[in-house]
């Protein structure tokens, strides 16, 4: 890829130094590292616990304690159910933003199960325990499906439901000021359209449309890839004046405007997708409260 200094500072130009101050802080990506090595470790530990819970039988579902970690976890199971009452109650603002009560949502739906888990010693005593954990651990499943869904039909985890229009005006400027930047870079232009011809594709038959929408994401990081490749050769191009800055800003731009081409390529599956979960989701729940039921009964008549 040839490419002049003139050209790659009329690409990307450099960024005055006061301009970073509307910036996002620098501190939001070790932030984000910081967040996923504490859940790492809060995973891991989790896991030791869990073991030394199978391994050494520190106590039997029967004790004391696992019949706090049975109420406490159960109690969480069933504050799940406050999230779809809240829906219903949409005019009533002295409830809260929504936003809070989905993170409880969340937070119960992944705190309820491990609690029960722990519970019953991660062993089975009985066959009414055997369908209440079942279906406790499907609902649990379900959830973690519904939750990859929720994110690709709404604006990130807590924001309202996206819409195609949205999503095709956030496109178009994307578009545009990808199409200013890149205009003399030709190589970057050339991926930039390879890619979009590839979004754009329409197999015929049920499989080759599966396949496709499934390989997008994969064939966006490879054209993410080989642009971050064309850019690092730029310098070597004879670009010595290129600031390292604006290439990653380039290089961020050529991201999100790719992620912006996938996502508005797959809404609409998705959110069929996102229905029909929510259609089998709800069943599920009521069949985990109804074994739930049976089993506390069972426990104190027996």
């Amino acid at each position: 890829m040839e490419m002049t200094a003139t050209t790659c500072e009329q690409a990307v130009p450099a960024t005055h130094p006061r301009s970073t101050r509307g910036a996002a802080p620098k501190s939001t990506p070790e932030r984000a590292h910081r967040g996923r090595l504490l859940w790492t470790l809060l995973g891991i530990a989790i896991l030791v616990a869990a073991y030394d819970v199978i391994r050494y039988r520190p106590y039997t579902a029967r004790s004391d304690f696992a019949y706090v970690l049975g109420i406490v976890g159960g109690s969480s199971m069933l504050v799940l159910l406050l999230y779809p009452l809240r829906k219903r109650l949409r005019r009533v603002p002295a409830l809260g933003p929504m936003r809070h009560w989905f993170r409880m949502h969340m937070v119960c739906g992944v705190l309820g199960p491990l609690l029960i888990l722990f519970h019953s010693a991660f062993r089975v005593g009985s066959i009414n325990a055997g369908v209440a954990v079942s279906c406790m651990l499907l609902v649990a499943a379900s959830g973690l499906v519904g939750r990859f869904l929720y994110r690709h039909v709404h604006h990130g985890l807590y924001g309202h439901r996206a819409s195609l229009k949205e999503l095709q005006d956030e496109l178009d400027r994307r578009l545009g000021e990808l199409d200013v930047r890149i205009e003399p870079l030709p190589a970057i232009k050339r991926l930039a359209d390879d890619f979009a011809s590839a979004v754009a594709q329409q197999p015929q038959g049920a499989w080759p449309r599966l396949r496709h929408f499934v390989a997008l994401g994969w064939k966006r990081r490879r054209a993410v890839a080989a642009v971050r490749r064309a850019l690092a050769a730029a310098p070597a191009a004879g670009a010595p004046r290129c600031d390292a800055t604006a290439l990653q800003g380039l290089q961020e731009t050529v991201d999100a405007t790719f992620r912006s081409m996938q996502r508005t390529r797959q809404f609409s599956r998705y959110e069929k997708l996102f229905a029909l979960w929510h259609v089998a989701h709800v069943p599920v729940v009521y069949l985990f409260v109804l074994t739930a039921i049976v089993h506390v009964i069972a426990v104190h008549i027996y």
